[in-house]
């Protein structure tokens, strides 16, 4: 055991020596086990819920603006993430099915897990769509939504991955009174934190200088 340990302290490329692209590989395959078998995947979350209750809501992502896909065992779609301030962002998606497509626009509030790269959302917000009724024609519908889940931002790559759960309530048009989804996403970060403080370091650097030549 002796003779591992410093192998590894001398060598940092032996297996198991750096927890980071492991842990990243665990986390991949719990969200890839997740879209496979969602009813699990839904206990365990609900069984999370009072620990998530302890976690504080504060500045938790380190991205700024995510785009991707969305996708679960009856459907596929498009996500687009947004922040809005520190701890809110706003997530727009469109969601192909069999059935029926929609568009949903969900705020949500994060609150950090492990670090700013494992974190947890809550929020809710309206969703429409058409429908197919039996008698083939299209029909629209509205009503609102839930959403809870858990991200990921991988370290040094521009990929944001997530699985939540979104309890649906249609309040018309839609042959249902109740809906639910559970959903991969796999997303690319179209802009960072980093990149974000570079183009306002940017933009006041020229504002300064500029203002030392007047």
């Amino acid at each position: 055991m002796e003779q591992l340990v410093a192998r590894w302290a001398h060598n940092p490329k032996v297996t198991g020596s750096s927890p980071v692209p492991a842990t990243e590989r665990a986390l991949f395959k719990g969200f890839f086990y997740a879209l496979i078998y969602p009813m699990k995947a839904l206990q365990f979350l609900f069984c999370l819920l009072p620990l998530l209750s302890l976690c504080p809501i504060a500045e938790a992502q380190v991205y700024v603006r995510t785009a991707g896909i969305r996708m679960d065992e009856s459907s596929i779609g498009l996500s687009l993430v947004q922040r809005i301030a520190k701890p809110i962002t706003i997530e727009g998606i469109l969601d192909f099915r069999k059935k029926d497509f929609g568009l949903a626009l969900v705020p949500r509030v994060h609150g950090k897990i492990l670090g700013r790269r494992l974190n947890y959302f809550i929020g809710a917000g309206p969703h429409c769509g058409l429908v197919k009724t039996d008698s083939q024609t299209l029909q629209a519908f509205w009503g609102i939504g839930g959403m809870i889940g858990l991200e990921y931002k991988f370290n040094l790559l521009p990929i944001h991955i997530s699985y939540d759960i979104r309890p649906m309530i249609y309040l018309n048009g839609h042959p249902d009174l109740l809906g639910f989804q559970s959903a991969f996403a796999i997303r690319l970060v179209r802009k960072s934190e980093r990149k974000e403080w570079k183009e306002k370091f940017k933009k006041w650097k020229d504002n300064l200088f500029d203002g030392d030549q007047d």
